[in-house]
């Protein structure tokens, strides 16, 4: 059995396509865990957050400029 939220906790909805391998990633781990995926993520962000003095961490380092996709608000 899965560990769900608490009840009348409240939640947002959060979405955002992710590659087949990261979705699986998380499937197992949560699995693993014995956590539904949302808590599992939920859970993730708040030990990054902990790990980070409060912040997510900046991932920009990660990405390579000349293939990023520039958002019609990022541009000029």
């Amino acid at each position: 059995m899965r560990t769900r939220r608490e009840d009348n906790v409240p939640t947002v909805l959060l979405q955002g396509r992710v590659a087949p391998e990261s979705r699986e990633a998380v499937n197992r781990a949560a699995k693993t865990s014995g956590m539904t995926a949302a808590l599992y993520l939920d859970s993730l962000i708040t030990v990054l957050k902990e790990d980070g003095n409060g912040e997510l961490p900046d991932l920009s380092y990660l990405l390579d400029a000349s293939k990023q996709e520039q958002l019609p608000m990022d541009k000029p």
